[in-house]
């Protein structure tokens, strides 16, 4: 049977790699405000996570790591506040939060 907390792991992980690829060629923040289609990709990965997150934080409370609430906070912001998401706050998150989560999700989902 498959270990729940690593399938969340590994989900983040999948949802880590899509951010990727629909970020290829899109080295700035102007190229990103600018690209409709790649915000909406990439938002989706990221309600993506922040649901992961919030399973993980379901099944062990105990164990939750810094940014949890966070991110599931911002994955609430994103669902239930649609209309007021801020281009440079995603950004921001995108080159600042997703490295280090990457880092911690590789370690996780082994």
């Amino acid at each position: 049977m498959t270990d729940p907390k690593r399938k969340y792991w590994s989900d983040i992980l999948i949802a880590l790699d899509a951010i990727d690829l629909h970020l290829k060629g899109v080295d700035s923040f102007d190229r990103y405000s600018a690209s409709p289609m790649v915000k909406d990709a990439v938002e989706r990965r990221l309600i993506t996570i922040g649901e992961a997150v919030a399973k993980l934080i379901q099944l062990d409370p105990d164990d939750v790591f810094e940014e949890a609430e966070r991110i599931r906070a911002f994955r609430n912001r994103l669902v239930h506040s649609y209309d007021s998401t801020d281009d440079t706050l995603v950004w921001a998150i995108i080159r600042n939060h997703l490295p280090p989560l990457r880092k911690l999700a590789t370690e996780r989902s082994v």
